[in-house]
């Protein structure tokens, strides 16, 4: 009986890796296993969206022990650094275990080490780059991959210059999830009379945006209705908070006040019809969807991204729209998001947004012409 083809899906981003899930899952001979960690913050204890897709989906997952550079001296960085030999020696375990045909990199510092010990082994590896700067784990990933799919045309420039394999860069597009196309659901009832905010800090939320809403949630809500996404972090447990929170309004703006740990699957397609303003961070996935979409959009980008990546980010958003504002994370207050919220009620996209949505497409016939 012939061997089965082992693939190995790796990286903090789950958007595009379920998408290249979805598309690959059903073809014979594949034995598919997802390598990430199983708690997304160092110190939380919530499980993190990779592993529940995983389980979710019956995919045998890898858990990688793994730690990061930070930009500042802390406990947590120290603690993390020291974990970057264990994530290292485990990627190597799993290699020479599973000896995977394929690894397929969505980018984050979880996939450094599977990706150096597949450059070492030379092992076919192919890498999605969302952002349209590359941070550190996907510069230093992109020395081992033999093909790079970029989200942003400028962006193979900083794959071009260091490599030690044969490498194709080909420019594809953001991959995106079908279901932010399709409104199957109609869980998020409303005042009609009011405008839908829906408020996201990504999978893992934010506490500085959060903060703000919880602090102004009346204000808020006699203006809005509001969807508001409070990510899982057990160590802030701001989704906690805000169900708590809720339950002190009164019964009018309680109903304009929807919260969710995280929003996938149908329901996504359901907020992003229904939104009329979204308030989000700037990563590549959220960004690139708010454009597809012509959404109306307030990036809060992340100050210590690396290379300043969700500014840039947000920059190339605001060029292709004019319905997208940019808030400093420093000047973030209710005043600042107020000020921004009224001007994009007023305001109108003129600008055409032409952008590639066959990304999934693209990506899955080149894996699949790989397989051998």
């Amino acid at each position: 009986m012939r061997r089965k083809n082992t693939i190995f899906l790796i990286g903090g981003h789950l958007t595009p890796a379920q998408a290249i899930y979805d598309g690959i899952k059903n073809k014979k001979n594949l034995d598919i296993f997802f390598v990430g960690i199983k708690h997304t913050i160092l110190f939380d204890k919530s499980l993190s969206q990779e592993y529940q897709f995983a389980q979710k989906n019956n995919i045998k997952f890898l858990p990688l022990n793994t730690g990061k550079l930070y930009r500042f001296l802390s406990v947590k960085g120290i603690i993390s650094f020291l974990k970057i030999p264990i994530g290292f020696f485990q990627a190597l375990y799993y290699i020479v275990k599973y000896r995977p045909e394929m690894i397929i990199s969505f980018g984050s510092y979880v996939s450094v080490p599977i990706v150096f010990w597949g450059g070492i082994f030379r092992i076919k590896v192919f890498t999605h780059e969302q952002a349209s700067i590359p941070g550190l784990a996907s510069r230093i990933t992109s020395i081992f991959s033999n093909t790079i799919f970029t989200t942003w045309k400028d962006t193979e420039k900083y794959f071009k210059k260091i490599s030690i394999r044969d490498k194709n860069i080909i420019f594809t597009g953001n991959i995106l999830r079908e279901e932010i196309f399709k409104s199957k659901t109609d869980n998020f009832k409303f005042n009609k009379n009011l405008p839908v905010l829906y408020i996201t800090g990504g999978n893992q939320g934010s506490h500085i945006i959060n903060q703000i809403v919880f602090k102004n949630i009346k204000k808020l809500s006699k203006q809005y209705n509001i969807i508001h996404q409070t990510g899982s972090n057990t160590i802030f447990d701001d989704y906690k908070k805000a169900t708590i929170l809720r339950e002190t309004l009164p019964a009018i703006l309680k109903a304009r006040y929807i919260i969710r740990r995280g929003i996938w699957g149908d329901e996504i397609g359901e907020v992003f019809k229904k939104a009329d303003i979204i308030v989000s961070r700037a990563g590549a996935n959220t960004v690139y969807e708010i454009l597809v979409l012509n959404k109306k959009a307030i990036l809060i980008p992340i100050t210590s991204s690396s290379f300043g990546e969700q500014y840039e980010n947000a920059k190339i958003a605001r060029k292709y729209s004019d319905t997208i504002s940019i808030i400093s994370e420093s000047l973030l207050s209710f005043s600042t998001l107020n000020v921004e919220l009224k001007k994009l009620q007023e305001r109108e996209n003129t600008k055409k947004i032409d952008l590639p949505k066959n990304a999934s497409k693209i990506i899955i016939q080149t894996i699949l012409k790989n397989i051998t």
